[in-house]
């Protein structure tokens, strides 16, 4: 893990792969979700998943300075947000599993991994650029 640490190029790639994969994975959660209108995650998980993002991120947006009402509707956007994230990762891990790649095909999918990396390299480029002007 030390090269990891030290090697720029190692970090990008790393970085933009895990995204990557994410995004692939919430891709393809979305598609099962809307063929199968069910997912692997029982309800009694997803909610309480709502509840932990709902008030970690309520006392986030209250600590950086927002009113009672804000951090309660930017904590409530962003645990949806999460929630449904992380709902439609484990489906598409679930549909992956189940033999769902194939069905896609593999240049497919090696084309959208690429994809991704490229998004995911762009994005993580910009919140650099955002936090650096940011903070100077």
């Amino acid at each position: 893990m030390g090269i990891l640490s030290e090697n720029p190029f190692a970090q990008a790639i790393a970085i933009s792969t895990s995204m990557a994969l994410f995004m692939i994975g919430v891709a393809m959660g979305i598609m099962a979700m809307l063929s199968t209108k069910s997912t692997p995650l029982p309800f009694a998980v997803m909610l309480l998943i709502f509840a932990v993002i709902f008030i970690a991120a309520s006392v986030f947006f209250e600590d950086r300075g927002a009113d009672h009402a804000g951090s309660l509707i930017g904590g409530g956007i962003a645990a949806f947000a999460v929630t449904f994230a992380v709902t439609a990762f484990f489906t598409g891990l679930s549909f992956a599993f189940k033999g769902g790649i194939a069905g896609i095909g593999w240049e497919r999918m090696v084309s959208a991994l690429a994809i991704c990396m490229i998004a995911s390299m762009l994005i993580i480029k910009a919140v650099k650029h955002k936090m650096h002007g940011q903070y100077l």
